[in-house]
């Protein structure tokens, strides 16, 4: 999926393992997407003794096994140092069969992209900062593959600032999940918060973001199965392709069918995101097939 004359290459998969086939913000995880051809996005947050490790919640309770329950509720950033998490079986959550799985560091993973230069890791960071994440990249010689990420526009300024022609990816997307049917409050809701993210990007120019994604929800039996609106998609497509800036979405709602894939597709999406990783590469390969 990564050829540069495809941008494709640009799809990648939320937390590496999407939300059922592989555990999320493992290396294990993360080999098996960039072997699968597809980027991947993970989430990047510091131990209490400052080693930088992918790990998206806060604590352990949810992905952690075998540990004590006093261990598991503590805050890894302010309570627990790498010793302590390094060896802390973070896959078995999902299956026994990826009962090996352990926390990498960014060190261990900026390094595995150093074997193949179109091996894409979109960084979504979580408290690690801008600049310690372009320090770690700088130093494994990958800060052509690494995109910081994130809802925060002023923070991929900032990474600009430590990255001159670096590379950033802005997500954009609110929750709750709308209601079953999409009521217009929803909507309305929706396409509030997006308008508010894009009055400050459109006030410094669109500059520092090098890619964005966009957030949607997909019922083919709602009055309009997309929220935000298809009409209100497109436009945004079309504003940050003005801009030179391509564009993906990771349906949250409808993204275990190829079939919410195609429609962003034809809203003009450049790429996707998706928590249904197995579904998001069909659905690729019917496009590329179809030469679309």
């Amino acid at each position: 999926m990564n050829e540069t004359n495809d941008l494709y290459y640009l799809s990648h998969v939320h937390r590496g393992g999407g939300k059922f086939e592989r555990p999320d913000n493992t290396l294990e995880t993360f080999k098996w997407c960039w072997e699968n051809g597809s980027a991947l996005e993970c989430d990047c947050r510091r131990t209490k003794d400052g080693v930088g490790i992918m790990l998206h919640d806060a604590t352990l309770r949810r992905t952690g096994r075998g540990i004590p329950a006093e261990m598991a509720d503590k805050d890894v950033s302010t309570e627990l140092t790498y010793d302590e998490i390094k060896d802390v079986d973070v896959g078995s959550y999902l299956s026994p069969d990826f009962a090996h799985h352990r926390i990498p560091t960014i060190e261990e993973v900026f390094n595995e992209m150093k074997r193949d230069p179109k091996w894409l890791c979109f960084v979504d960071e979580k408290g690690a900062g801008p600049a310690y994440i372009a320090q770690k990249a700088r130093e494994a010689g990958v800060l052509d593959q690494v995109y910081y990420t994130g809802c925060v526009y002023q923070k991929a300024v900032e990474w600009m600032r430590n990255v001159p022609g670096g590379k950033t990816m802005i997500w954009i997307g609110t929750w709750p999940v709308p209601a079953k049917g999409h009521p217009a409050a929803d909507i309305e809701r929706f396409e509030a918060h997006f308008e508010k993210i894009m009055s400050e990007i459109r006030a410094n120019g669109f500059r520092d973001i090098s890619l964005v994604s966009l957030h949607s929800y997909y019922d083919p039996s709602a009055h309009d199965p997309f929220v935000p609106r298809a009409s209100y998609l497109k436009g945004l497509v079309d504003e940050f392709h003005a801009h030179g800036i391509p564009v993906c979405s990771i349906p949250f709602e409808g993204g275990d069918s190829t079939e919410a894939y195609l429609k962003l597709r034809e809203l003009g999406f450049d790429g996707f995101s998706s928590d249904y990783p197995s579904v998001m590469f069909q659905a690729i390969r019917e496009l590329r097939a179809a030469g679309k």
